[in-house]
């Protein structure tokens, strides 16, 4: 292959890696340093980047030097998101890199410790000219906790439950306005992704609840053709609220606390603490349902005012501060079969502490301080 040749190989491979992650060309030029030109040039085959700034690009758009110098097929290394459902992260490609260097991090860590996760994930999807989402969605939460064996309990274990279905599920730390979880397919690889909370966990519970139900109910979202076939203005978002809501809190279990323990004799902010005892989620997630159920004439901003009065708090408040009774951290099992799986293979020497930082996306010194941690054990582990 000749210079010219190369150079555009190259070219061609630089700007596919960067149209999967949405990445414009003046974002990925202000990543490594470079002036728009220069990376203009390198896409056309101009110009060669020289090794250190080949490096650069590779981390930037969460791709390996060898997709970029090799001969990748590009759409085996392009991760789909409903973006319809994701809006926020259209105009934010560092997520979606991120996303991306998980999902190979994963596909790595399972073929280290040859641990395929087998996939059992239910197709729920349905055409609403066919069929109304407030019969169909009920009915397709209750289908998938069959599916999971659960009952009343579970919600604070749903990384382990989902993982059950073939789910990979992990928790990030980085920041992003407004994004509390995503959910992404790559191949045969679901990926739920959930923001790491010191507070708010029953927030994190919700999330994980509604991207599943993203994955299942609209699995035609996760496509390239998704931006021509879903231009029908269908309210994505507000279905799978309502599939967490009822998996989470199905029907025939909160109809027969709210009867048996005769919950409509008090005010419903009382009610709501106590149904919160049983169902381990949130309490403004269990007001929807007692409103979906119609359970209570209360509305929204009433129960806002009275909650205000409960917790002693005035003026402006945000909704994560009048959560009553907030769940712990530790309350929520946040050890993922993808932590499990690094931790074991460190410890069985398959990996060293440079594969550990790589695979979790932190430094080296982070890494080691983690890998001291999981082989001098005195206290619970700094990552669960």
């Amino acid at each position: 292959m000749t210079n010219d040749n190369i150079a555009t190989a190259i070219g061609e491979r630089l700007r596919r890696h960067r149209e999967i992650i949405g990445m414009k060309v003046n974002q990925l030029a202000r990543q490594i340093g470079a002036s728009r030109n220069t990376v203009t040039n390198y896409e056309a085959g101009k110009t060669v980047p020289g090794a250190a700034d080949l490096i650069k690009i590779a981390r930037v758009l969460g791709c390996t030097l060898n997709e970029l110098v090799g001969n990748d097929d590009a759409a085996e290394q392009n991760p789909r998101f409903a973006f319809r459902a994701h809006r926020r992260i259209e105009k934010d490609p560092d997520i979606r890199v991120a996303a991306r260097r998980f999902l190979r991090a994963y596909r790595e860590i399972e073929a280290i410790m040859d641990a395929r996760l087998d996939v059992h994930l239910p197709d729920e999807s349905f055409d609403p000219s066919e069929v109304s989402a407030d019969r169909w969605i009920p009915a397709a939460a209750s289908r998938c906790r069959e599916l999971l064996g659960i009952r009343l309990s579970g919600p604070e274990r749903i990384a382990l439950l989902l993982e059950r279905l073939g789910v990979r599920t992990l928790f990030f730390d980085f920041e992003s306005k407004g994004l509390d979880g995503i959910s992404v397919i790559q191949g045969d690889m679901s990926l739920i992704m959930l923001h790491r909370r010191g507070k708010a966990v029953e927030r994190t519970i919700t999330n994980a609840a509604h991207e599943f139900g993203h994955l299942v109910l609209h699995p035609h979202l996760f496509t390239v053709q998704a931006e021509e076939e879903l231009a029908n203005g269908r309210d994505y978002e507000s279905e799978a609220k309502l599939f967490a809501r009822h998996f989470l809190v199905p029907t025939d279990d909160l109809l027969q606390v709210w009867k048996n323990e005769r919950l409509a004799h008090l005010h419903v902010e009382h009610a709501l603490l106590l149904l919160k005892r049983v169902f381990h989620v949130s309490y403004w997630l269990l007001f929807h349902r007692l409103r979906d159920e119609a359970l209570t004439p209360v509305e929204f901003p009433q129960l806002v005012a009275r909650t205000k009065r409960l917790l002693g708090e005035t003026g402006t408040a945000r909704m994560e501060d009048l959560e009553p009774q907030p769940m712990q951290t530790e309350d929520i099992e946040s050890s993922t079969r993808f932590h499990r799986l690094i931790r074991s293979a460190f410890l069985q020497e398959k990996i060293g502490v440079a594969k550990v930082g790589e695979l979790f996306q932190i430094t080296v010194d982070r890494a080691k301080e983690i890998t001291f941690d999981w082989t001098a054990p005195k206290h619970e582990s700094v990552v669960e």
